[in-house]
């Protein structure tokens, strides 16, 4: 059996346009036993068919490796992968990982305390409000937001943050060079220069539905903990908030009106536990930290 490049083996796979997540973690483990730590789909007996593997097997043989990474470096693109020293130790320990990251910024702010903060998409003025009140307060206490670049609340937690000189990394559904959405384009091109922009999408990746529910996997997995600002009782938000207790993270909830239909879902995550947030305090004193009013 020939030895394999592991480094170049994650960077290829990662790139293969035609396999589900789940068919790349698959063939990771097939070639590299040693990751199966990472994913449980050994023991699930996950299968390609014949015609697949070949499709594979061809795609390795023909990816142009080099190309790709002059590609990157001339958008100043950057990659790490899940074998490599510097992959954020928090993501690293979570369900299915990504295989390879994609980014642009300053890659040391993962290695700052990182606070998760996502809601609404259609988000009130009384989320807006909200954000005024906490944000400044996390930047005080030298905390990194972390949100999704979605519409609505992820919007102005990055923009809130960056208003008020603070630090911001943006975990995105799509590949770095495709703006999603739209309106957010001079804030995206903002974060990936002076801030963080994070994917598990190569460059031109446009976004899909089952990106989001990935997408807010690494958001949790990277946070030590998640703040839910707004959310419907059938909300993305919400499956961050699963994800982050799956993985023993923290899940902070800002109650809001019993009557309105954007704080349903947080009333609801209290009452299955999620630690009430009314203040940046809140977070704080659940984590015995010291806090700077």
């Amino acid at each position: 059996m020939p030895i394999i490049n592991t480094e170049e083996y994650l960077f290829k796979v990662a790139h293969c346009p035609f396999l589900s997540h789940h068919e790349k973690w698959k063939c990771v483990i097939d070639a590299l036993p040693e990751l199966s730590r990472f994913t449980h789909l050994r023991e699930t007996g996950y299968l390609f068919t014949h015609a697949k593997k070949q499709k594979f097997n061809q795609y390795l043989h023909e990816f142009d490796i080099l190309s790709v990474k002059e590609k990157y470096r001339k958008a100043d693109l950057h990659t790490v992968s899940l074998e490599s020293l510097n992959y954020p130790d928090a993501l690293k320990n979570t369900y299915e990982p990504p295989i390879l990251l994609f980014y642009k910024g300053d890659f040391s702010l993962l290695d700052r305390a990182l606070i998760g903060m996502v809601g609404a998409r259609d988000c009130t003025e009384y989320g807006d409000k909200v954000l005024d009140q906490l944000v400044p307060s996390i930047i005080d206490n030298n905390m990194v937001t972390v949100s999704g670049l979605a519409r609505g609340i992820d919007t102005l937690v990055h923009t809130k943050t960056i208003e008020n000189g603070g630090k911001t990394i943006a975990v995105i559904g799509n590949g770095i060079g495709y703006t999603y959405p739209k309106e957010n384009k001079a804030l995206q091109e903002e974060i990936g220069s002076h801030h963080l922009l994070i994917s598990e999408y190569p460059l031109n990746t446009p976004p899909r539905k089952h990106h989001f529910p990935l997408r807010n996997r690494i958001i949790a997995g990277l946070s030590r903990g998640t703040v839910v600002v707004e959310a419907k009782e059938r909300s993305g938000s919400l499956i961050t908030a699963r994800l982050a207790l799956e993985e023993g993270r923290d899940v902070f909830a800002v109650p809001g009106s019993i009557f309105s239909e954007h704080s349903k879902g947080c009333l609801d995550l209290i009452k299955l536990g999620a630690i009430s947030c009314r203040s940046a305090e809140d977070i704080y004193t659940e984590w015995n930290l010291d806090f700077v009013k």
